[in-house]
């Protein structure tokens, strides 16, 4: 099962033209497949994690089937963390977990030492399915890798109830903890940057639904902007960074901290996010996952259509995507029909009367 329609432009040409200003063929569409990928290829989903051949060829298979606007692979939300020493359980029908955070008091923070990216955890893995991506796809689309944020990686090096807590009880020691992911996560980041590749951030800890907009601008803001900082410098522009849930009370601090490209959550009203910092930074999102897990391809390309209707207009550009990443078994047909929707009302330029 593939699209019906033809692109004018590859994904390459399109984005090349976005980021210009210049004309387009249609809107840019890229699904958050992410792990998705794995379950659509078929088999135990934890292969696919320590093969980069398998990694890389499920990421491909994905990209060919829907026929995206990106393609990638990356250490997830939890790569950098687990190559600073935390433990993950890899299960044979879902994503990746915590089972034992790196630290168990900050005592053991001073025990810890920079990672190499050539050689730590499961970075080595990624870096090679990396590249048999890039030779893959070639001239077709750029690579992307989305790596996990301060917050997060920080959770997940410390455990999140804990570090929840000592953002009240303990915030000396938290500054040091970020600063030491940061100091380990800028270190991947280059290494992706030698390779051409620009990296995107997650950062779904620091949603609002888990911390204060205080303590998103106190704990993440600083450390989120010198990931940003990094890639400002070596891509020349921002990155894409996704927080999930509601982050309406944070878009201008994400933007501040050095978002080119916000992507939204489904909780998130893309018109009223326009109106708040469309002036500043690209939108994208945000079909809801649910429906796309749950829902039929007429409700899929509905959700496309009221996206279209709220954003295609954004100041600094829009791009069509799913609110979070595809949830583990969304049927193939579904993301097909958000790329047909993509296609078929985001040709360029949009026409509002086809979006009623």
């Amino acid at each position: 099962m593939k699209t019906n329609w033809k692109d004018e432009m590859t994904p390459k040409e399109r984005l090349k033209a976005f980021a210009a200003g210049e004309p387009l063929d249609r809107i840019p569409c890229m699904p958050l497949v992410t792990d998705h990928a794995y379950s659509l290829a078929g088999g135990p989903m934890a292969q696919y994690y320590h093969s980069a051949r398998l990694m890389a060829q499920a990421q491909i298979n994905a990209f060919e089937t829907y026929e995206t606007d990106s393609v990638g692979s990356g250490p997830g939300l939890f790569g950098i963390a687990e190559a600073i020493g935390t433990k993950l359980t890899f299960p044979d029908d879902g994503i990746p977990y915590v089972c034992s955070p790196a630290i168990s008091s900050y005592q053991d923070l001073a025990k810890l030492e920079l990672i190499n990216p050539y050689q730590s955890g499961r970075l080595p893995i990624i870096l090679e399915a990396l590249k048999i991506v890039q030779e893959t796809v070639k001239e077709r689309a750029a690579v992307g890798c989305s790596l996990g944020g301060p917050i997060t990686t920080a959770a997940a090096v410390r455990g999140t109830d804990k570090l929840l807590r000592d953002l009240n009880r303990n915030p000396e020691m938290v500054h040091r903890l970020l600063q030491y992911v940061t100091d380990n996560a800028l270190l991947f980041i280059d290494v992706l940057c030698d390779m051409g590749i620009k990296p995107s951030i997650a950062e779904p800890t620091a949603s609002g639904t888990l911390i204060s907009s205080k303590h998103f601008r106190e704990f993440a803001k600083p450390y989120l902007k010198q990931y940003s900082d990094r890639i400002i410098q070596r891509c020349g522009s921002g990155p894409f960074v996704h927080i999930c849930g509601d982050t309406m009370s944070i878009l201008d601090d994400m933007v501040d901290a050095g978002a080119t490209v916000l992507s939204l959550d489904n909780q998130i009203d893309l018109a009223e996010a326009k109106n708040k910092v469309g002036h500043r930074a690209c939108l994208a999102g945000n079909v809801k996952p649910y429906t796309l897990w749950r829902g039929t391809p007429q409700e899929v390309l509905e959700e496309v259509k009221e996206c279209l209707r709220k954003a295609y207009n954004n100041p600094k550009g829009f791009i069509l995507s799913s609110g979070c990443g595809l949830s583990v078994g969304t049927p193939a047909k579904n993301v097909i029909a958000m790329m047909d929707a993509a296609r078929q009302y985001g040709k360029w330029p949009v026409n509002p009367d086809n979006l009623a």
